[in-house]
């Protein structure tokens, strides 16, 4: 299946998931496994994307980092599909960019080119070589062959496959981590 329509197939998955009661206990599930990884506690900045509809919610992650005194930083895009990060308070003034996503205003000064941990947004993850699927700007693959440093994703169960069903590209970059929400079934078999 070609990107554009398995990425549209992905989409209504997830939506629909993230509609169901499972959802918040994956979401939970997940937030524990973050903040209790490694690569997460010792990284002294983090970049993270504010989450949209459909996506699991940032904000407790991003509270999480300022109680553990990490500098927050999040992506300013821009048209040629580049982007930097920029640093994130409670005072960061936020407008909606031509992506529809939520970015910050301000982007002259306070930027980190890359933070110490991205952790990275997708649609879709595989178990194999740790592919990713974006949302189809190619920001992230473009930003992380520019700046290589430690990534992780976030994944529900919807969002999990062995193998990509995807195609991967050579500019397409692998994700490092992949924190997967342990499902029911999971929790029996440890």
């Amino acid at each position: 299946m070609d990107k554009v329509s398995f990425r549209k197939k992905q989409i209504d998955l997830v939506s629909a998931f993230m509609k169901s009661d499972k959802a918040q206990k994956e979401i939970n599930n997940i937030y524990f496994q973050l903040f209790n990884d490694l690569d997460f506690q010792n990284a002294p900045s983090v970049g993270i994307t504010l989450s949209m509809n459909d996506e699991i919610p940032t904000f407790p992650i991003i509270n999480q980092c300022w109680e553990m005194g990490k500098e927050v930083y999040i992506p300013k895009t821009f048209a040629d599909h580049s982007m930097t990060f920029v640093k994130y308070t409670k005072d960061t003034e936020i407008e909606e960019s031509p992506f529809g996503v939520r970015e910050p205003k301000n982007y002259e000064n306070n930027l980190m080119d890359p933070p110490d941990l991205l952790i990275v947004p997708g649609l879709a993850f595989s178990k194999d070589r740790h592919n990713r699927l974006g949302f189809g700007a190619g920001c992230f693959d473009r930003y992380l062959a520019k700046y290589p440093t430690k990534t992780i994703s976030l994944a529900s169960s919807q969002q999990y496959y062995e193998k990509a069903q995807w195609p991967i590209y050579v500019l397409d970059k692998p994700i490092d981590k992949i924190i997967l929400a342990k499902t029911d079934k999971d929790q029996q078999n440890v």
